[in-house]
């Protein structure tokens, strides 16, 4: 089987005839390159935007101490409980391709599934999230998955409905800000690199779910005068979807990237 560009097969195609098919077959042997997936990585995981420890204290300490007079002492360390809406998390991926082909290459969508305190069973939380990339034609892009959007079209390939177990909203949105100039990303030019700089917002309901499970121990700390910490391991997996002439819309998967965010 011969895979070749676009523009080797429109040659061939242009030729006069070359007096049998092994003619053909050679002249598009010679004068074709095979057409190969993008490479994709991760190259960063941040946390951008979070509430501080002691807000988060603050919010958590009357919801998780069980004896209500040690709860009295809740406002007296902490202060009063801050509203949800100071209690914003945002977190930043930069996602890096490299197109070895000596054409351009368009990336269509991006599949994230962020892992909050991976490795901890009782805490262990999962998010994914389906972004389209568009071209610069297309200023009101937001990110809105198009129809079909992060579903693989073969077994190898990962897709947002092998995220099973995520949480509905754990990732909310894609935040403002760059988004529109990093969503027109999406050609990666002959031999190109490009680094999509994403940021996303967890849902505020759903992520205080998540965090409240740490809480105690910080709490308690809080209470008793010591300085506490939260350390949230974390861990990135997706795909980036192509369409590459001849092999048609791919997926290549990327991750696991793991990383720890520091909550002070």
């Amino acid at each position: 089987m011969f895979r070749f560009t676009a523009l080797a097969l429109a040659s061939a195609l242009a030729l006069p005839a070359l007096g049998g098919c092994d003619q053909l077959l050679q002249h598009l042997d010679d004068n074709s390159t095979a057409a190969v997936a993008p490479e994709v990585e991760v190259g960063a995981l941040e946390l951008r935007e979070e509430p501080s420890l002691e807000q988060l204290g603050a919010y958590y300490c009357p919801k998780v101490l069980d004896d209500p007079l040690v709860a009295l002492g809740c406002n007296v360390a902490l202060g009063s409980p801050p509203p949800k809406s100071q209690l914003v998390f945002e977190f930043g991926v930069v996602v890096n391709v490299h197109n070895p082909n000596d054409i351009p290459v368009p990336a269509l969508d991006v599949l994230l599934a962020l892992t909050l305190f991976d490795g901890d069973a009782d805490a262990q939380a999962l998010g994914a999230i389906c972004v389209s990339l568009c071209g610069t034609d297309d200023p009101e892009c937001d990110g809105t998955p198009r129809p079909g959007a992060c579903l693989a079209e073969g077994d190898d390939v990962r897709s947002i409905e092998d995220f099973v177990s995520r949480i509905p909203e754990l990732i909310a949105d894609i935040a403002s800000g760059q988004a529109a100039e990093e969503l027109q990303k999406s050609t990666i030019l002959a031999g190109g690199d490009v680094s999509i700089d994403l940021a996303f917002v967890l849902g505020i309901d759903q992520a205080l779910v998540v965090f409240e499970k740490t809480a105690l121990s910080y709490v308690e700390d809080y209470i008793a005068g010591r300085d506490p910490t939260l350390s949230v391991p974390v861990r990135a997996d997706g795909t980036v979807y192509f369409r590459i002439p001849v092999l048609g819309r791919i997926g290549v998967d990327f991750g696991p990237f793991r990383s720890t965010w520091q909550i002070l």
